[in-house]
């Protein structure tokens, strides 16, 4: 379950609001109303009061109980939440290796706003906030409090620690098992995941979730105050964070796959609205059309002209299949179903093209 937490925009309003009254003390910012000292004061402390009732508006307690993911068995229930996700165009095994091994330098203003949410941290010991360059994030965050709560290999992993107070015996002696049975007021547990879905034409999506539970009145307020105030910061670091996974686990693909997958991108798309029922079948046909013509026409490195004749291949089944498929008739069950069975072996070239089917080099 996804839900937005309006405390956050209420509160970034408060603050906005707070500082251009504030500044507006020093200099009037005429061209927003503020014409005069006193009415400077007065958006500076409305903006102050908005922030206060954005920090303590309430946090319901949300579920996702019986979601596919381990994150929803984990750490069902929640207040405090975010989803990111994008695109990578590997295969699942490739994104999956790709998770553990990012490091701080990769994750793009990582290092800046970890130091704006804890300027503290420059010469402290390591932590997920503070990871050494060369040791991975993930890495340093099971080492210095975090624990490893659930893993699918090649399908998802899920970390987490606790927040608020100092967890009995300390962190060092947090176990799955204490992690989910911990349920006395004061405490908040926080987890997060990396999941990889498989999507078909050689693409998958990474999703990431963060979800935290504050356990007693005490604990929510206090945690609501800081996760409203660090969330932009922490959106980013998330979604940058995914972005430095896509890119390690696409960077080893050989020097021909990029130009031919970028051929082939409008392609997929537009068989990816026909399978959502979001497009038609016409709009596949034709861009299989058009791409194929690029693609006899483009200069290739000779040692790419395998990759190119598989992606051929490709276009020539979709081409072939929604022929047929569009003259035999759109409600013809047993069409649809022939269509299925070409395109399962058109994506098959095209992944051998592209080297997503396992094997070291299309090239060859």
């Amino acid at each position: 379950m996804r839900a937005w937490d309006w405390g956050v925009p209420v509160v970034y309003a408060g603050l906005l609001a707070g500082a251009a009254g504030v500044l507006s003390i020093l200099w009037p910012l005429r061209f927003l109303g503020i014409r005069s000292r006193r009415a400077a004061a007065v958006v500076a402390l409305a903006g102050a009061l908005l922030a206060v009732v954005g920090i303590r508006l309430p946090a319901p307690v949300r579920s996702s109980r019986g979601g596919p993911a381990r994150l929803d068995a984990v750490l069902p229930e929640f207040q405090f939440h975010e989803f990111h996700e994008t695109r990578v165009r590997a295969t699942p095994e490739e994104v999956f290796q790709a998770i553990r091994p990012v490091t701080a330098p990769e994750i793009r203003f990582f290092r800046v706003l970890t130091w704006l949410r804890s300027p503290h941290l420059g010469g402290a010991a390591p932590s997920i906030l503070a990871p050494p360059e060369e040791r991975p994030v993930l890495e340093t965050a099971l080492r210095t409090g975090f624990l490893l709560l659930a893993e699918e290999p090649g399908r998802e992993i899920v970390f987490g620690t606790v927040l608020c107070r100092r967890p009995p015996g300390g962190t060092a002696a947090l176990t799955p098992a204490a992690f989910a049975a911990l349920s006395d007021p004061g405490y908040c547990k926080a987890a997060m995941n990396f999941r990889v879905v498989p999507e078909g034409g050689g693409f998958v999506k990474l999703t990431t979730e963060t979800r935290i539970l504050a356990l007693g009145d005490s604990a929510r307020r206090r945690f609501a105050a800081y996760w409203r105030l660090i969330y932009p910061g922490s959106a980013l670091i998330r979604r940058e964070w995914l972005d430095a996974i896509r890119r390690r686990a696409e960077r080893h693909r050989p020097p021909c796959t990029d130009g031919l997958a970028a051929f082939a991108r409008p392609v997929d798309e537009a068989l990816a609205a026909f399978e959502k029922q979001e497009g038609p079948g016409d709009a596949v046909l034709a861009q299989a059309l058009l791409v194929r013509g690029k693609v006899e026409t483009a200069e290739i490195d000779p040692a790419c002209a395998a990759a190119r004749r598989e992606v051929l291949v490709y276009f020539n089944h979709l081409i072939l299949g929604f022929q047929g498929y569009l003259r035999e008739g759109l409600r013809d069950q047993a069409a649809r179903e022939k269509l299925d069975a070409i395109v399962r072996r058109a994506r098959a070239h095209e992944m051998r093209g592209l080297g997503l089917d396992g094997s070291s080099d299309p090239r060859h």
